[in-house]
């Protein structure tokens, strides 16, 4: 009885032993987000490095959406989607994608529904009527891969946004 007991308890401790060691070799992460200080880049490129890291209002921050397909197989219907921080405002014109099939849609309604064009309903006159939505006014951005996406392939997509000029001392970090 007492060797079951110690078996099983071996069997046991093994068993805990080798998760840690799992976790460890997980795939990855098939999507990857960074932003990039492109005001703070410019800046230095001119010979004026900022003395800190801090994000000031009116700097713009590229955003990149890196997807890898970490799989063995290909895949179909990749997004990437990407919410902007209420403070930062999209600069038009900036979307783009390494893939030619990668529709740009955005939101302006927290994420809920998408459209290339997001239209928003005002009163003119009286009546009310349906205009397109100032970029200011996108919460996200979503690109939706159209083609198969091969084994290690990845898809790129990228946007501008600028922080909203902000108070004396309430710069991000």
């Amino acid at each position: 009885m007492r060797l079951r007991s110690r078996l099983t308890l071996l069997l046991f401790a093994l068993l805990l032993g080798a998760l840690p060691a799992r976790a460890q070799t997980a795939a990855p992460p098939a999507l990857t987000v960074t932003a990039r200080n492109q005001t703070a880049a410019a800046e230095a490129a001119r010979g004026t490095p900022r003395r800190d890291e801090r994000v000031r209002g009116g700097d713009v921050l590229r955003y990149r959406l890196t997807f890898t397909n970490v799989g063995k197989q290909r895949v179909r219907g990749v997004e990437l989607k990407n919410p902007l921080p209420p403070q930062f405002r999209f600069v038009a014109g900036s979307a783009q994608a390494s893939r030619e099939d990668a529709k740009v849609e955005y939101s302006i309604d927290g994420g809920k529904t998408f459209s290339p064009q997001p239209m928003e309903e005002m009163v003119v006159d009286g009546r009310r009527v349906l205009r397109a939505a100032s970029p200011e006014k996108y919460t996200h951005v979503r690109w939706t891969v159209g083609g198969w996406v091969a084994p290690g392939a990845t898809v790129t997509a990228e946007f501008d946004a600028r922080l909203a000029a902000s108070p004396r001392g309430t710069d991000a970090r």
